[in-house]
């Protein structure tokens, strides 16, 4: 099939798409690869890069073509095969019959490499800086055209810039997430210094109870020590979820259900603290697939949150409700306080990691660890608020008729 003027177009337009994508740079490079290979009319193309440590080998990546098994394993030094060549005396290279050249080198474990002949390979390169090669290659002993050599080396100099800049964007929000961590950091400390001196409140009366013979004052200084020890298993067990991969155990169960063993547990608490919690639950709610551990404490600390927005001197009031919007097919939890709302200049930054509106009664944690459970569920979370008037929380799940469900790694 000929290279036509439109189809050089197409595919220099889908790479550029790539510019400032926010997909993983491997996922880019996949898509990348395979678009490459069907525009050169070339059945394997693969892309290395120049790793950034030490000893800065040239790393297969990506390959439409190749054993994918050999992704990440195969290499060449510098200088070393045709990759290598390339890197090194940064030139394109191209090659009738490749196998017959000595700069050639065979991949080992790429099972169809004996049976390639024809050999394009190119630097992928940020100004004067190669930062990896890209290759196209044919079954059959072929001399590639002026045409298609000029289509690869623009293809590869459009692939070169993708690849910086999603590395930028990459390296950006690391900086970014690590800032957050520096600055809040401070936060957890004061947190965490103020539990300690609970801790050590609680342990003064224990001690004082005990020598004096004072069991009551002793048991009052234990509960202290108790309400203590549940906050840091609970910035901990928090931080942990954020953290790491989750890992749901999805059953198939209905959230009214979870809902009712919810209230029945917070039942008290509201009661101590003037807050009624009124359920408004839909009749014949669908079942849907959720974790129900990770679900109960989600919409646990949801409810909690609602409570705490609420001031002690108003009579609180809780709406807890479920739906199903059949167009979305997504099951609905609503979670309506009446409290003094979420401040303005908070609303942008209610979902972020540490951040709290609680002052130092709040880690910043809870309400992230929250959305991210909801979202690996393959659900959202969104919320209205006014100030003095209270907010309302949204949360939707998805009807799913099978457990399938993709995990978040940070």
């Amino acid at each position: 099939m000929p290279i036509t003027e439109q189809k050089i177009l197409d595919v220099l337009l889908n790479i550029s798409n790539f510019v400032g994508s926010v997909m993983e740079i491997d996922d880019i490079l996949k898509t990348i690869a395979e678009q490459t290979a069907e525009a050169m009319n070339v059945p394997v193309c693969s892309i290395y890069l120049i790793e950034l440590e030490e000893p800065h080998d040239i790393v297969l990546r990506s390959t439409n073509g190749l054993d994918p098994e050999i992704v990440g394993r195969a290499r060449f030094k510098m200088g070393e095969g045709i990759p290598g060549w390339v890197v090194k005396h940064n030139q394109l290279a191209a090659f009738e019959d490749a196998p017959k050249d000595p700069r050639f080198m065979a991949i080992p474990g790429a099972s169809r490499e004996e049976k390639l002949h024809a050999y394009l390979g190119a630097p992928l390169r940020i100004q004067d800086e190669v930062i990896g090669v890209m290759t196209a290659r044919k079954f059959e002993v072929y001399e590639y055209t002026d045409v298609e050599i000029t289509l690869f080396e623009t293809i590869s100099k459009q692939v070169a810039i993708v690849i910086e800049k999603a590395r930028l964007y990459h390296q950006k929000i690391t900086a970014e997430k690590m800032a957050m961590v520096s600055v809040s950091l401070s936060e957890i400390a004061h947190y965490i210094k103020n539990i300690l001196q609970s801790m050590e409140g609680g342990a003064w009366f224990v001690d004082r109870g005990l020598k004096s013979g004072d069991i009551e004052k002793a048991q009052n200084g234990w509960k202290l020590l108790q309400k203590s020890i549940k906050k840091i298993s609970y910035l901990v067990e928090n931080m942990l979820n954020y953290s790491r991969p989750i890992h749901f155990d999805l059953e198939r169960g209905n959230i009214n259900a979870l809902l009712v063993e919810i209230l029945n547990s917070v039942v008290d608490t509201a009661a101590e603290r003037h807050v009624e919690i009124k359920p408004d639950f839909a009749q014949n709610l669908p079942d849907i697939f959720f974790d129900w551990d990770r679900m109960y404490d989600s919409l646990l600390n949801m409810i909690s949150n609602a409570m705490d927005a609420i001031p002690e001197e108003r009579a609180g009031l809780i709406i807890l409700k479920s739906s199903y919007d059949k167009e979305k097919k997504r099951v609905i939890v609503e979670i309506i306080d009446n409290g003094t709302g979420i401040p303005e200049e908070s609303r942008e930054r209610i979902f972020l990691l540490f951040f709290s509106t609680k002052g130092r009664r709040g880690t910043g944690i809870g309400l992230t660890v929250t959305k991210k459970v909801i979202e690996e569920h393959g659900g959202k979370i969104w919320f209205e608020t006014k100030t003095d008037e209270g907010t309302r929380f949204v949360i939707e799940l998805p009807l799913s008729e099978n457990k399938k469900i993709s995990q978040m790694i940070i």
